[in-house]
């Protein structure tokens, strides 16, 4: 039985050129309205265990495809049958009262969700722990920061063991430590057999979480189906949209060292510290310059902090053109390599193309710190290390590829 099923679902709003004409419209009898479709014929199913991801551009309608799943929003037309408890967390501290406390929004939370006062009391010390609030817990929440918000949202959302788990945006609010708890729990979610439904603008973390995708354009289904199908075409479009060349950044020099590092906290936290191209020659405005055939390498270092499990703690790293376009990308993830162990918390990896088969270019790396499930990301470099590729000959194209001439048969 699936978790969730959508089928052809619609929601209509009737807008007024002046808030009289919906009282001349009751009285008259006569039309004084325009339809506004915010979603329409949207259709599509969930399974047991399975992320299901949500994407689209602002005023799309993901906001309200959600407030429909999480039950604050009924649609107009259309059928939406879910099977079994749905938690969300959206707009952030949505239900929250700002005037009662963590402990008492806990309990107004977990009374909405279904819980009752016993099952309430079971909850509060693991919600109070997840949260990680402490004595912040007895203070009114008016007066916590966004990422206490967020943090004790998700807690109270998650506890209640839904079968159906909603989540907006309202997790990037998070410090890094706080995204690394709750990506983890979602994990488990999944892997007990419990449903999810994704939305976000980090394109990353929908490919990487989902399996499936749907792509809300102006309230109609754009596409939906495997994941990275579906964010291949929704980056066109945005490409599409834009028009414009993607900015390089200005750095470059062949080594970028990021800040120093703080004191270990016991946080599950990591960040990279240096990232330094190899075997590099200089062009004539000093910039690294590769050939195409040449061997191109670059050295990562990243801190670990003590509370992390070095086969949680991975590279990623992508080479992009200066137009924006992903050349190759690989992680020690995919490949099933750890980094090494430098001295301290430090570890580094080297990261060799023994031939490098790009033809004549601008290219740069982007350069990712992330967890074994490849979806958190600890620390990233954007358009860094810079370089250029010269070729011997004329090629045209992106990449050279070994190739013969033969004789027909």
């Amino acid at each position: 039985m699936s978790a969730v099923v959508a089928t052809d679902l619609g929601k209509v709003y009737l807008r007024y050129a002046q808030p009289i004409d919906s009282l001349k419209e009751l009285f008259l009898r006569r039309k004084y309205h325009e339809e506004f479709w915010a979603l329409r014929n949207v259709s599509f199913r969930c399974e047991p265990g399975e992320v299901f991801g949500v994407v689209g551009d602002n005023g799309a309608g993901k906001s309200t495809l959600l407030k429909m799943l999480a039950g604050t929003m009924q649609p107009s037309v259309g059928r939406l049958q879910i099977n079994g408890r749905v938690s969300a967390i959206l707009e952030l501290g949505s239900g929250f009262h700002p005037e009662y406390t963590g402990l008492e929004n806990i309990k107004l939370g977990c009374a909405v969700l279904g819980l009752n006062e016993q099952q309430t009391l079971e909850k509060i010390p693991e919600i109070i722990d997840f949260s990680e609030l402490g004595d912040f817990i007895g203070q009114p929440v008016k007066s916590y920061s966004s990422g206490m918000f967020v943090r004790l949202a998700f807690a109270v959302v998650t506890s209640v063991d839904p079968d159906v788990l909603v989540v907006d945006e309202a997790l990037s609010v998070g410090d890094q430590h706080f995204q690394k708890k709750s990506m983890d729990r979602m994990m488990a979610f999944k892997d007990q057999g419990k449903s999810l439904i994704f939305c976000s603008h980090s394109l990353y973390h929908v490919k990487e979480l989902c399996k499936r995708v749907i792509w809300l354009d102006k309230g109609i289904v754009k596409m939906q189906g495997n994941s990275g199908e579906v964010i291949d075409s929704y980056n066109d479009h945005v490409r599409m949209q834009n028009r414009v060349m993607v900015p390089v950044s200005e750095r470059t020099s062949t080594t970028v060292a990021l800040p120093s590092t703080p004191e270990d906290d016991g946080s599950l936290t990591a960040h990279l510290l240096e990232a330094a191209l190899q075997d590099v020659t200089f062009d004539t405005e000093v910039k690294p310059l590769y050939r195409t055939g040449d061997r191109f390498a670059v050295k990562v270092t990243a801190y670990v902090q003590s509370s992390l499990s070095l086969d949680d703690v991975h590279v990623g790293i992508i080479i992009k053109r200066n137009d924006g376009v992903q050349c190759f990308g690989v992680s020690t993830v995919l490949d099933g390599k750890q980094l090494f162990h430098l001295g301290e918390r430090e570890y580094g990896v080297v990261y060799e193309i023994p031939h490098l088969t790009l033809l004549a270019g601008q290219y740069s790396l982007e350069i990712w710190l992330i967890d074994a499930t490849s979806v958190h990301v600890y620390d990233s470099m954007q358009s860094c290390c810079e370089f250029r590729v010269s070729q011997p000959n004329t090629e045209v194209g992106v990449v050279y590829f070994e190739h013969k001439w033969l004789a027909p048969e």
